[in-house]
Parts: structure tokens; C-alpha cells; sequence
């Protein structure tokens, strides 16, 4: 284990593009800083690669934000800073003091001058009857199987879901020798044209999308807009799949049915922000659909409401790398604001440059959500034996009786309590999205009104041997 200082003056958790951009620029002046990461390697999710120690992989060519993002972490790597990988935020505390975990074997508390909140996002599903099955993957589990171990689940398999993550996805997939039988697109062909205002602002994503677009065309792969899954099938494993077609207001057509045989099913419905540590931390949050949901409320300079604590990166808005590395600089110039260790003046067209990009950012933002709405709908078509729940095995006519039985289960800790949803180990990071969104079709009442989990340390599930080795700052 790296010698951990009791106190530093920066602690940033969350090494993807906000966390390392900040990092790098920080690093450069006479500060303390630590960056935390409950992963095995710096850089986040969308920096994995094959580990040096598994071979070398010629192949491989990052395209060049990746470039970027592995320079910043080749950079952060040889400065003075105190690295911390394998080590997980446990609680954000009063009086400038967390709790974390390393390695699942020392607790540690430390305290901090200014803390940085770059957790990034997670997946957001949507469940079907058979989507326990083993077979059944996420696109980020895809992707960590394919970058971190060179690995495929399967040779031929089927995807589906939203978003242009779902064509990311297929593309690493087909990459790397496999065969897809087809993409099911939830949302309408049409909505992509939402994007083409956007070009001249983005067109290194739009270059990247039309990438992947032509690899899976001349692929000959299948893609088929809105389409559905129906349910997935199998005895002990996947067998088959069965997609249907939907309308226009998004409901099934009957006899749309189509039935696919394949081993494995990727799917991918867009992201939601982790949101947990500075809702903890007592930050004020706000709901905002076209941002991915509830995001954390900053200011044009990543201060959240809480005096001391910036947010930056996908928690303030999904919006991928780029948005993430804008804020991440502009928290890194706020920092040393504060701190006192830069001129005003010469911050200030820094500011002014970065304010600007993050505005075009955030407008692609509000495009890159819209693809992944999921209308109420079809959240209200979900099957009653539909497990909804994972941890606790909680399916779909179990919250509906909750909710019928007592006016009191009209918000989330309430259905928790009667049912036990959420009370698992993820504590409710699949299943809570799924729940909001539930109780808004259910009671017509806006997020706000709902509200959400409580949450409570750990933040996630800590060790007992780490606990018994808790140092205290």
C-alpha cells in the first residue's frame, strides 16, 4: 500500500477524465493531492485496456480523445500525487472528512480541504422477464470483458436496447471477430436526426459514430429500429429471445413477435449518474430528464452547494468524454482559486474559454439523453413476474401491490420498507432508475415529488477485516 497522508489539501475520487484532467493540472503546484479510484486501473471506464502483463495487443489503436485520456493518466502516473486504485468511497462526512476503503482491507479515514466528486455514471436497465438469465449481459460488461481481458462472451450473439452506447458496443464486438445477428434499437430511426445541429460542434463524435456505423453496415449486421424485447428464454442458460415491434406511441404491436436463437444477449439502455456520494454529502440535486435524470446542481465553476465539495463529469449531465475533460479543468482552475494559488486575473480567460465549450457540451448533452427517454408506457407494460429487484428478488406485481395497498407507498424509501427493494448489495444502483421511473407512471407525479433512496454509509458493501483495521485521521 502507497503512504496515505492524514490530511491533503485536494482529494478527488473518481479517476476518469474530470478526476485525472483535475489531477494533472493541480499536480503542477506546491498542493497535496490524492486520487482515489475503486478500480484496478486509472483513467475510468472508458479507458480500459488489456493489461501489459496479459501480452502485447499490436492491434489495438485508440481513437483520439482515448489518446488524450492515456496521456493525462501516462502524466498523473509520474507526478507527485498520491495514487490510491482498489480503493472504494465508503462516506462523505461533516467537518471536511470521508471514509474509504482499500484493497477490501484497511478502512481509512482521511480529511481534505477541497473535495472533487468525479464518479461518473453507471448503466440504466430496463427489465424483461428472463433478463436473471445467465447469457443476459450489459454493454458495459461487454466492453470490460473485450478491453481488461481480451475476451469475448460468445461468437454470435444478439443486442438490443437504446442509444449510441448499444452501436459502441457492437462495434468492439465485431471488432475483435464476433458475429451479431442483429441490433433491436428501441427508439425510432427519426430521433438520430436530432443530432445534425449538433455537427459542427461535435464532429469528432459524429466522426467516431459514423465509424462504427460503417463497420457495423459493411458487416452486414442487421439493425432494426424500434423493436422491444418480449422475453428472454432458457432452461438453466439463454436459449432464444423474443422481440417485438413497437408503435408509435411506443406500445407493442401484436403479432409483431419474432422469436431469435442465440446464446447471449447484450443490452444497453443509456446512463444514469452515481449521485450517491454527494447526495450524502448533503449537495443539492436536481432532476433533469434531458441530463440523464438526477445529477448533481453545480455552478458554472463545478461548486456544488456544499462550500468546499466541486462536482464534475458525467454526475452534472451524461455526456461523455469530452463534457467530462472541460469540467475537470474548469474544477481544477476553481480549486486553485480557492486555494489562492493562481492570480484571478490570469484565471479568467480560462474561465471564460471553458464556460464556453462546456455550453456546447451540454447542449449535445440534451440530444445524447433524448435517445435513451424510456416513455411510461413501457415501464407500465412490464409483466408482473418480471424480477425487478435482483438482489432481493422483488418482481413487478410485488411493487404494484405495495403501491395499491397503502397511499403511503407513493415514494421509494416507502416501497423499500414494504417490499424490501433495494435492500440488497447494490443498494438499489440497478433497480432504484427502474423505481423512479415506475412511481412516476404510477402516481403522475413528477421526480422532485417522488424523490429518492435515502442513502446511508457504507455507500457500498465494506469488509469486516477492513473495518477491524479502520485508521482514523
Amino acid at each position: 500500500m502507497v503512504k496515505v497522508n492524514n490530511k491533503y489539501n485536494v482529494i478527488i475520487i473518481g479517476s476518469g477524465f474530470s478526476g485525472i484532467a483535475a489531477a494533472e493540472i493541480l499536480a503542477d503546484y506546491n498542493l497535496s493531492i490524492l486520487l482515489l479510484d475503486e478500480n484496478i486501473h486509472f483513467g475510468g471506464q472508458l479507458l480500459r485496456k488489456i493489461p501489459d502483463e496479459l501480452g502485447d495487443y499490436p492491434d489495438y489503436r485508440p481513437d483520439k480523445i482515448k489518446r488524450v485520456g492515456f496521456n493525462f493518466v501516462d502524466k498523473v502516473k509520474n507526478k507527485k500525487i498520491t495514487l490510491m486504485n482498489k480503493t472504494i468511497l465508503l462516506g462523505v462526512y461533516e467537518n471536511n472528512e470521508i471514509l474509504v476503503e482499500y484493497n477490501r482491507e484497511k478502512a481509512l479515514s482521511l480529511k481534505y480541504d477541497i473535495l472533487l466528486i468525479a464518479t461518473g455514471a453507471r448503466e440504466r436497465f430496463l427489465p424483461f422477464k428472463g433478463w436473471t438469465l445467465p447469457g443476459v449481459y450489459s454493454t458495459g460488461m461487454l466492453q470490460v470483458l473485450i478491453k481488461s481481458s481480451g475476451v469475448l462472451p460468445v461468437r454470435k450473439m444478439l443486442m438490443a436496447g437504446s442509444g449510441l452506447f448499444l452501436f459502441a458496443a457492437a462495434y468492439e464486438f465485431l471488432k475483435n471477430g464476433g458475429e451479431l445477428l442483429g441490433i433491436m434499437e428501441q427508439s425510432p430511426f427519426w430521433n438520430k436526426l436530432k443530432f445534425f445541429p449538433q455537427m459542427f460542434h461535435q464532429f469528432s463524435k459524429f466522426a467516431e459514430g459514423g465509424r462504427y456505423l460503417s463497420k457495423i453496415y459493411f458487416s452486414g449486421v442487421p439493425v432494426k429500429y424500434r423493436r422491444h424485447i418480449i422475453e428472454a428464454r432458457g432452461d438453466k442458460s439463454l436459449e432464444e429471445v423474443v422481440v417485438g415491434k413497437l408503435d408509435k406511441k411506443g406500445e407493442l404491436i401484436k403479432g409483431s413477435e419474432i422469436t431469435y436463437r442465440t446464446e447471449a444477449l447484450v443490452v444497453g439502455y443509456g446512463f444514469v449518474p452515481n449521485i450517491e456520494a454527494p447526495q450524502m454529502a448533503g449537495c443539492v440535486l436536481e432532476y433533469a430528464r434531458e441530463m440523464g435524470g438526477w445529477i448533481v446542481s453545480v455552478t458554472d465553476r463545478m461548486q456544488t452547494s456544499v462550500e468546499g465539495i466541486l462536482a464534475a463529469g458525467e454526475i452534472t449531465g451524461v455526456g461523455g468524454a469530452q463534457k467530462s475533460l472541460t469540467e475537470g479543468k474548469l474544477a481544477a482552475y476553481t480549486i486553485m482559486e480557492k486555494l489562492g494559488i493562481e492570480n484571478k486575473r490570469k484565471l479568467a480567460p480560462l474561465f471564460e474559454k471553458l464556460t464556453k465549450e462546456r455550453k456546447q457540451h451540454m447542449s449535445f448533452v440534451k440530444c445524447f439523453n433524448s435517445l435513451y427517454e424510456i416513455k411510461p408506457k413501457t415501464i407500465l407494460a412490464i409483466p408482473d413476474d418480471t424480477i425487478i429487484c435482483r438482489c432481493e428478488n422483488i418482481d413487478m406485481k410485488c411493487i404494484r401491490n405495495a403501491y395499491q395497498a397503502a397511499q403511503s407507498c407513493h415514494d421509494p424509501n416507502s416501497l423499500k420498507v414494504a417490499t424490501r427493494c433495494a435492500m440488497g448489495q447494490c443498494q438499489g444502483r440497478i433497480c432504484g432508475p427502474v423505481i423512479y421511473d415506475l412511481l412516476h407512471a404510477l402516481c403522475d407525479k413528477s421526480p422532485e415529488e417522488i424523490g429518492l433512496f435515502s442513502v446511508r454509509p457504507p455507500l457500498k458493501p465494506v469488509t469486516i477485516k477492513a473495518l477491524e483495521n479502520l485508521h482514523e485521521s
